[in-house]
């Protein structure tokens, strides 16, 4: 089958839609389809070029105006080469992914000639926040609604049942599909070998590494994290805390307050910042943890949860939509209510103390069972052809 994906971002850049969109392009190509993504250029910067150069399968098509279009939502460029491409060449089915591509699309829906697949990836914060753009929520509420009645979307798939119910909730009504994210686990499951050469390289050999594999912005809370750490004192005074931030996805402010915390509070050198990241250094980073930490307030999936069960490393998260799909509290993972830095604390000192040899083999066995990218591309196409035969079927 002939394959359209449409996304404002692709790797290098790292994030969980983004991961979750280059392993289902991956995966589907691996099963004989013809995939070609289209997506904002990068050019050569942070190594692109290994995602992008056909190497993988899959055929990357850059173009000008879809960061423009999701950033400030000038649609003029995006408009122009995504018609362009939908003009000029034929795909059997087009699945476009996030809320301000697929509003672009929607004004150009007629020239969508095959079915039409769309998945809504963004964090809803209600009253907050739907596709952060304008900071004003009635007006992005509006827009989200406006697409609904507009899309004219032959499926919505979406990769949690938290994704689900915000896509109902914002008026979609076309038939809905929950495929949870999936990656390519084997890259995490080898961690153990790669374990002590990693944290020689980062000079973590005596400590006991918590990892947080977020992007610096306030919906992750990082800063509980780092009041967690505080919080253990003297007694766990060989707890370090490990840091992300990824190239182009952190929020500059935030993470100075985040710097400023720390220092405050005097733990300033158990607190490791991890910078210039990319999708390939994940694996290290996981190799190097004991425990990996992910204390969001919101969240629609958590990605790096199911990399950190397929690495073989005990899970503390937030008991928030989304998490609570990936992670059952006591069996594959620990919860803790979200802002209790007083329970995060305790849950960090607990996998410090305690054998979690049991949770992380019953969270490796999960992973395989529902995450990898193998079972997710593949319900993904039998989706794909499901709709193709719904479409031709209707038009005989």
């Amino acid at each position: 089958m002939k394959l359209l994906l449409i996304a404002e971002k692709y790797p290098p850049i790292v994030g969980g839609g983004e991961t979750h969109l280059h392993q289902l392009a991956v995966g589907l190509s691996a099963l004989g389809h013809e995939v070609t993504v289209v997506t904002e250029a990068v050019g050569e910067a942070n190594g692109a070029a290994g995602y992008r150069d056909g190497t993988d399968g899959v055929r990357v098509v850059e173009v000008h105006g879809l960061a423009d279009a999701c950033q400030n939502l000038a649609l003029k460029d995006g408009l122009e080469t995504v018609s362009r491409i939908l003009r000029t060449e034929r795909y059997e089915l087009v699945h476009v992914f996030n809320y301000v591509p697929a509003i672009t699309i929607s004004l150009i829906r007629d020239l969508v000639r095959s079915p039409l697949v769309v998945s809504l990836f963004e964090t809803h914060v209600p009253g907050v926040r739907v596709f952060d753009l304008f900071q004003d929520y009635e007006l992005e509420r509006s827009l989200q609604r406006s697409l609904a009645a507009s899309i004219d979307a032959d499926l919505i798939v979406c990769g949690s049942q938290a994704y689900v119910d915000w896509a109902r909730d914002g008026g979609f009504r076309a038939p809905t599909e929950m495929i949870e994210f999936g990656t390519d686990l084997g890259r995490f499951a080898a961690a153990g070998a790669m374990r002590t050469a990693e944290r020689e390289r980062y000079g973590w050999t005596e400590d006991f590494v918590v990892l947080v594999p977020a992007r610096p912005v306030p919906r992750k809370r990082i800063e509980d994290a780092i009041v967690g750490i505080a919080r253990l004192g003297e007694r766990r005074g060989n707890a370090r805390l490990v840091l992300t931030a990824p190239t182009g996805r952190t929020t500059e402010g935030y993470a100075r307050v985040l710097r400023e915390l720390a220092d405050k509070l005097g733990v300033t050198d158990r607190v490791s910042w991890v910078e210039g990241l990319s999708w390939e250094d994940m694996p290290g980073l996981y190799a190097a943890a004991d425990a990996v930490v992910l204390p969001s307030s919101h969240e629609g999936w958590g990605i790096a949860l199911s990399e950190a069960m397929a690495a073989g490393r005990p899970v503390i998260t937030t008991d928030i939509e989304g998490h609570d799909e990936v992670v059952r509290d006591g069996e594959t993972g620990h919860l803790y209510p979200p802002g209790d830095v007083s329970a995060l604390a305790r849950q960090i000192e607990l996998v410090m103390t305690t054998d979690q040899s049991a949770i992380v083999a019953e969270a490796l066995a999960e992973a395989v069972r529902r995450f990898d990218r193998a079972t997710v591309a593949s319900r993904h196409s039998d989706l794909y052809a499901a709709v193709v035969r719904r479409t031709r079927e209707g038009n005989m």
